[in-house]
């Protein structure tokens, strides 16, 4: 069975989404489910990304079972490292994604983020990703390398092994290095340009000696889980790349 890896619900400040519905829409897929609730201390703006891991244990332990765990994205600070740490100690986690949302202090979702070129945002961006993921170095899963992808406003906006090589060179060496699995997220599947060239990353990883990844939509609606990770499952399969998800903070493989 495969495993969306990645999703969030009602304790995630940019989802409303109830975990039955997410739990129906899965057992219509027969794939099962890991719930990565958003945790980002120090958040810019008015939204809070936090959430109470006791309350959240308490409500959804009942429903947790061989289809499905509990986790939770932590967002990637240098300054929120230690108390993002106390955070996961405090709660049974299946499973941990560590993510990049911010560069410098801002929200990658606005355009007022981007006030240098392409190479000058990205390099940083790559950057900070590999010195963050080696101090979080409690993660499971690095999430989404592509993300900047989503809202950067360059065009194209891809991240390409041509432009900035080197520096993903280091992400995935540095997860290597610390027996993190990378993500690979299903988010901007909609789209086959975007797909081949994120898939060149992929390659790359499993050219250094990568073996794993996790597949996660990232869903915040009921509509949006599970999207295309069979799809991106057979990709991954191209390069001898095996799907898993965490259990007790422990890989475990997918199964067919």
């Amino acid at each position: 069975m495969l495993f969306d890896t990645h999703l969030h619900t009602k304790f995630s400040a940019d989802s409303d989404m109830l975990l039955t519905d997410a739990i129906n829409s899965a057992e219509k897929q027969n794939i099962g489910l890991i719930i990565t609730e958003h945790l980002d201390f120090d958040y810019p703006g008015e939204d809070l990304f936090e959430f109470d891991p006791i309350k959240y244990m308490n409500e959804y332990l009942p429903y947790r079972s061989d289809k499905l765990y509990l986790g939770v994205e932590v967002g990637m600070q240098e300054h929120t490292l230690i108390p993002s740490k106390k955070f996961i100690e405090k709660a049974p986690f299946d499973q941990i994604i560590c993510s990049i949302h911010l560069l410098d202090g801002e929200d990658l979702y606005y355009k007022s983020c981007y006030k240098q070129d392409k190479q000058t945002t990205y390099i940083n961006y790559l950057s900070a990703m590999a010195k963050l993921i080696a101090q979080h170095d409690f993660a499971n899963i690095l999430g989404h390398i592509d993300y900047i992808c989503r809202y950067a406003p360059y065009s194209p906006a891809d991240i390409t092994l041509d432009e900035f090589g080197e520096a993903v060179d280091i992400v995935w060496k540095t997860v290597l290095d610390k027996g993190i699995v990378p993500e690979l997220n299903t988010r901007r599947f909609d789209n086959i340009n975007n797909i081949k060239l994120l898939l060149k990353l992929y390659e790359r990883y499993a050219a250094l000696g990568g073996k794993y990844v996790s597949i996660g939509s990232d869903a915040h609606t009921k509509e949006n889980v599970g999207f295309k990770i069979h799809e991106a499952a057979d990709f991954m399969e191209q390069y001898n790349l095996k799907p898993v998800y965490f259990v007790n903070r422990q890989m475990q493989l997918c199964k067919s």
